[in-house]
């Protein structure tokens, strides 16, 4: 059993989650990043998708999802800061809304204007279906 360590996720709205963690899991520009108490230090920029928080046993062991669409991850002296853009808890989540947004952006990927509007639609398909991952677990 790993040991915890502190843990802070703050938007530009609001601060989502403090407190300590086992375990955090957050996207990374270059696949999946996993943080552990003693990683080394690290500054990563966070792409779309999911953050998994795995919350340290003496504070209840659960895992929390945030969807975001991307951002910044720095660990350093033991501690994990993530800075993120439009993260989303579960309960915030409106699935018929996203599921819509998701084949309007489907929709305007069969046809992008240019090629930085079709890495704008990638991008907003990531995010959205971040999202919907996170609302389908209830």
């Amino acid at each position: 059993m790993t040991a915890a360590f502190r843990c802070t996720v703050v938007s530009p709205e609001r601060p989502l989650f403090e407190g300590g963690v086992d375990k955090v899991v957050a996207p990374g520009a270059r696949g999946q990043i996993a943080v552990l108490r003693g990683h080394a230090p690290l500054i990563a920029k966070l792409d779309p998708g999911v953050i998994r928080i795995h919350r340290a046993a003496d504070e209840g062991g659960a895992v929390e999802r945030l969807a975001v669409s991307g951002g910044f991850l720095q660990v350093r002296r033991g501690q994990l800061t993530l800075l993120v853009t439009d993260a989303v808890k579960q309960d915030d989540i409106d699935r018929g809304a996203l599921e819509r947004e998701l084949g309007e952006t489907l929709e305007a990927l069969r046809h992008p204007k240019s090629d930085e509007d079709f890495r704008t639609l990638l991008s907003k398909r990531r995010s959205v279906q971040a999202k919907i991952e996170v609302a389908g677990r209830k």
